[in-house]
């Protein structure tokens, strides 16, 4: 491993082994999946006490669930008696957590409160479920697996205003699509990081966003939108993502970026797909981008917000799940059409699905070398020269 991780050459590609090798994908497990803060779903997936939902990636496995109180709690899906997983339904109600094994009962706040046939000494109190760190970002849930988790305090501190004027809390999710793809996570990243493939790819997601264009058009227009901004939409962009990241702090990167001129949403007119997000008053002819952590993405629109997370399931196959989220009194049929808010995203990641799939099976020959990365591809060199420094951790 020593050997292929000092083979990396900055401003390539990475070697064929980095997505076959089954020793660097379990480095990958330990020292990024189970560390890192990743998105794992929306309050409004559980808003009675007792929903719960499941968020898994590799072997792993936790149970998202609202207590009583209505605190969301979050518990690895792990039976303190001998490993059975708890809940087997990826989502459902449950008046308490009861392994379907040995009949052992957790309730609510993971602690165990029944246990059949056991000693007159054993201790109840001491077998509760493992709980996991929980944060939550307006309605977005955020979990680690970190004994010590990274800190979100200068995400927070930067960028809370910005949430707030979004209103992040005020949203709820509209639809949920997951996509298998039978590739490496880290090819199904790196794509989603950069827009070199965009043009010849994705015509309908060129057909909205400069980020397509070359640079050099892209800054124009970039120039031309935050000469004309008036709102309070934050256009200035902070940058501590991947190996730009403060020690002991989680990576974040935020951006406002325009659309094509007459743009004013991500639909296949452009046109407005809900009601406003928030305190926003108008369509700007922008879209934010937030990245928290290394796998998880939004993009935010002014009456919607999309967001993207990439899980590994195993060394050569990942899922890409998207969320469409709303303003939490939109209705459906009313404030907004389902097929058109979904549109752009679902094509466009059903194209990525392909993409992606293609680009293992070609990694995957004999004839592959490392490649050279073009200046559209800058995002992606970033984490790939995070990810160097990951693995030798």
């Amino acid at each position: 491993m020593l050997s292929l991780i000092n083979s990396y050459q900055d401003g390539y590609s990475l070697a064929q082994n980095f997505y076959k090798n089954e020793e660097i994908y379990r480095k990958e497990i330990e020292n990024i999946f189970l560390k890192n803060w990743v998105f794992a779903g929306h309050i409004s997936q559980i808003p009675a006490h007792g929903d719960f939902f499941l968020y898994e990636f590799d072997e792993e496995s936790v149970i998202v669930v609202r207590s009583k109180t209505g605190e969301i709690n979050a518990f690895m899906n792990v039976c303190r008696h001998r490993g059975s997983h708890i809940c087997l339904e990826k989502k459902g109600n449950a008046k308490s957590l009861v392994c379907p094994y040995h009949a052992w009962s957790y309730n609510l706040e993971g602690e165990l409160v029944a246990a059949r046939n056991m000693e007159d000494d054993f201790d109840k109190s001491t077998n509760g479920l493992h709980r996991v760190h929980l944060e939550l970002l307006g309605g977005l849930i955020f979990i680690s697996l970190a004994e010590t988790p990274l800190s979100l305090q200068s995400m927070r501190s930067e960028l809370n205003d910005t949430f707030d004027l979004f209103g992040l809390e005020r949203t709820k999710l509209a639809k949920q699509i997951s996509y298998p793809i039978r590739a490496n996570w880290k090819l199904a990243v790196e794509n989603y990081l950069e827009c070199y493939h965009c043009t010849p790819a994705h015509r309908e997601y060129s057909a909205i966003h400069t980020l397509a264009l070359p640079p050099a058009k892209f800054e124009q227009h970039l120039a031309d939108y935050q000469a004309r901004m008036t709102n309070a939409i934050r256009t200035t962009p902070c940058n501590q993502y991947y190996d730009l990241a403060n020690e002991g702090e989680e990576g974040f990167q935020y951006s406002r970026d325009p659309l094509l001129p007459g743009m004013k949403s991500g639909t296949l007119n452009g046109e407005p797909a809900s009601r406003l997000l928030g305190d926003i008053t108008g369509y700007d002819g922008g879209c934010s981008d937030l990245m928290l952590g290394p796998v998880s993405f939004f993009l935010i629109y002014d009456d919607h917000m999309v967001g993207y997370r990439f899980l590994p399931l195993t060394v050569d196959t990942c899922v890409c799940d998207v969320y469409w989220f709303v303003h939490e009194s939109a209705e459906e049929g009313k404030d907004f059409d389902l097929s058109a808010l979904t549109w752009l995203w679902d094509v466009t990641t059903q194209a990525d699905e392909t993409i992606i799939t293609n680009n293992q099976k070609g990694v995957n020959s004999h004839f592959y070398r490392p490649g050279k990365l073009s200046e559209m591809e800058d995002t992606q060199q970033c984490f790939l020269d995070w990810y160097i420094k990951v693995l030798q951790q």
